[in-house]
């Protein structure tokens, strides 16, 4: 389109504009600059009531979000607090978070509240101030003091470990047949159902082993330390076997665990299952920490995070305990059930 037909295009829109604001008066047409100037001032008003009512909308969408995203702490019954727990153990409790052991005008029950409402915003204390093991160790030290002051530490059964009830070893086979939904749709409750009992059956057997050793061995510091090892697992993996048993776990955490569950008993694939565990631990992220910027330059969508790129290990103390405990599991279960050394991780032949 050359420059002449442009110009008479622009001409007819000009004309159409200020076509019904044409004056006819003695044989001539014209249009009066205070009618096109009110125009003017009607399409500027009507373009920015517009954009506040998308202002407002918009306004209101966040703080409908933000409001969702709220967290609100739900007032747990009466019923549900342990009244058996003397309130020796209760005050010291509190003073080990650093809390005041009774405030003006509590009550018994307002103080068991209070320590509850504590244990679920921290439930651990002083996360990463303590050795680990040494804990254990110390649990396991004062379980043999008192077989002393007792008289019992002669006994062939005085440092074993309790066993979870209803376990039994023919178990295995209904895990393995139940093994096989996991994954299977998104159902939370089968899953978490199936990975609750694989890790009970293994926490159980494990202890069983630790139970057959000879008195001896139990004393001895390795054997004192194996123990405590158990301990800790056991320990560690409360908060996940607590959060299945009440049908809240992550989803994230969930579906991971499905997959690795599934390799581990139904396939046997133990390398397999270390690659979706090491997934879900620190991702398939190159900068696991958070870095998403590299540069000086913000590439288009760096921002977003996927499931997949998310280092679960490194997002509280809570989950990296437990990720880590379940790492033990596995290496117990590639003990407990080995297969071809190219699907196992550091294959070592027992020595018979």
């Amino acid at each position: 389109m050359d420059f002449k037909a442009k110009l008479l295009a622009e001409m007819a829109k000009k004309r159409k504009a200020v076509s019904g604001l044409e004056v006819k008066e003695g044989g001539a047409k014209f249009v009066r600059g205070a009618d096109l100037e009110s125009k003017r001032t009607q399409e500027y008003e009507a373009k920015q009531e517009e954009l506040a009512i998308k202002k407002r909308k918009a306004d209101d969408e966040i703080l409908q979000e933000s409001t969702s995203r709220a967290k609100i702490v739900p007032e747990v019954p009466e019923a549900e607090f342990d009244e058996k727990t003397p309130m020796p153990e209760i005050h010291a409790r509190l003073r080990q978070r650093g809390q005041p052991i009774l405030l003006f005008g509590e009550s018994e029950l307002s103080v068991r509240k209070r320590l509850h409402q504590l244990e679920i915003e921290q439930p651990e204390l002083n996360e990463g101030w303590e050795n680990e093991m040494q804990t254990a160790m110390k649990f396991i030290g004062k379980e043999m003091d008192k077989a002393v002051v007792e008289g019992t530490a002669d006994s062939a059964t005085r440092h074993d470990i309790a066993l979870p009830q209803g376990y039994e070893e023919d178990n295995w086979k209904s895990i393995e047949h139940a093994s096989t939904l996991l994954g299977v749709g998104d159902e939370m409750k089968r899953d978490c159902d199936i990975i609750l009992s694989i890790c009970r059956y293994i926490l159980a057997r494990w202890a069983r082993d630790l139970n057959d050793r000879p008195l001896d061995v139990k004393k001895t510091a390795q054997g004192m330390h194996e123990a405590a090892h158990h301990k800790q697992t056991t320990m560690h993996l409360k908060s996940l076997m607590t959060s299945m048993e009440k049908y809240n776990v992550n989803n994230d955490i969930r579906h991971h665990l499905a997959k690795i569950c599934r390799l581990l008993v139904i396939e046997r694939n133990y390398l397999e299952a270390n690659n979706a565990y090491m997934e879900m631990a620190i991702g398939n992220a190159p900068w696991p920490v958070g870095v998403t910027r590299s540069g000086i330059h913000q590439r288009p969508g760096s921002a977003k995070a996927y499931v997949s790129n998310i280092a679960h290990v490194l997002n509280d103390e809570t989950q990296r305990k437990y990720i880590q405990a379940f790492k033990r599991l596995m290496t117990k279960l590639q003990e407990y059930f080995p297969t071809d050394p190219s699907k196992s991780v550091e294959f070592v032949k027992k020595s018979v």
